[in-house]
């Protein structure tokens, strides 16, 4: 068989099971996340708490091998973040975030005193996988807080599923320059501005259709935001993947990936989605 052929075959294959991993989130994810997120805090907040520990277990296991039993103790860091959003300790958010420093570096210290190049991820991880996604509680509790309609709470889902749909459809079919070869080499230029465009739009229809109130280059300003940064974490994760030397954060999910995969761009568009609402 000639040498294009296979290639050609395989890019098949391959573009086959993207789609069906973005599929498994179109008709299970999307649809449950919506759901919880429409629950009382406490719920809302267990579901993240899951996502939290799969994706830093995840993160874990792609630094440290091989991966002990007893290195689940480094899970205490994002629990310990992910505590302040139900007020479980009377600490500052900062007050946090420097016990989770301190605990990784002495588990660290007590692990892998050898391996001083495992300080870094692991002082990450909390910031990473406990700071940003956290943010999905946060947004929770100040929607309930200034009694806002579920469609603030669910405007930045809507969008980077949008976003993260459009670029794999149009992309796939219009894209010819890639974005960054050296870190995610399916992603195209095109494949970029056709996701953010079709986001801004969806985020200009979304604000007139369930937010009548808020005027319409609201939406657009934030579907605009909500794009570009969930580009910029989903590269991050993949820059990450790239240095690992490993395609996805887990097979967990099968050919889909692991769970980091399913939110590397959802929580920074969350996240950014939570502090522009707290400006504009």
């Amino acid at each position: 068989m000639p040498t294009t052929s296979v290639g050609s075959a395989a890019l098949v294959e391959s573009t086959s099971k993207l789609f069906k991993g973005r599929l498994l989130v179109w008709l299970l994810l999307i649809p449950l996340t919506l759901a919880v997120m429409a629950a009382p805090v406490w719920i809302a907040a267990i579901y993240v708490l899951l996502w939290i520990l799969a994706a830093s277990f995840e993160f874990l296991r792609l630094y440290i091998k091989p991966f002990r039993f007893y290195h689940l103790l480094f899970l205490i860091a994002p629990i310990l973040i992910w505590a302040y959003t139900l007020f479980l300790t009377p600490f500052s958010l900062a007050s946090h975030l420097f016990a989770a420093f301190v605990i990784q570096v002495l588990l660290w210290l007590l692990f892998f005193p050898s391996k001083p190049a495992l300080i870094l991820p692991l002082l990450i991880l909390p910031l990473y996988l406990g700071f940003v996604p956290v943010h999905f509680v946060l947004l929770k509790q100040e929607v309930v807080k200034g009694g806002l309609s579920y469609a603030w709470l669910a405007f930045p889902f809507v969008m980077t599923w949008v976003n993260d749909t459009a670029a794999y459809l149009l992309g796939s079919w219009l894209g010819r320059t890639l974005l960054c070869p050296k870190i995610s080499p399916r992603k195209t230029v095109e494949g970029l501005i056709s996701g953010i465009v079709v986001t801004v739009g969806a985020g200009v229809g979304y604000s007139a259709l369930f937010l009548p109130d808020q005027p319409l280059w609201w939406g657009a300003i934030l579907a605009l935001a909500v794009a570009l940064i969930g580009v910029l974490g989903d590269l991050l994760e993949s820059a990450i993947k790239r240095e690992r030397g490993v395609k996805n954060s887990s097979e967990i999910l099968g050919g889909h990936g692991g769970f980091l995969d399913r939110i590397d761009s959802l929580m920074f568009g969350v996240a950014i989605y939570y502090y522009l609402c707290l400006i504009l």
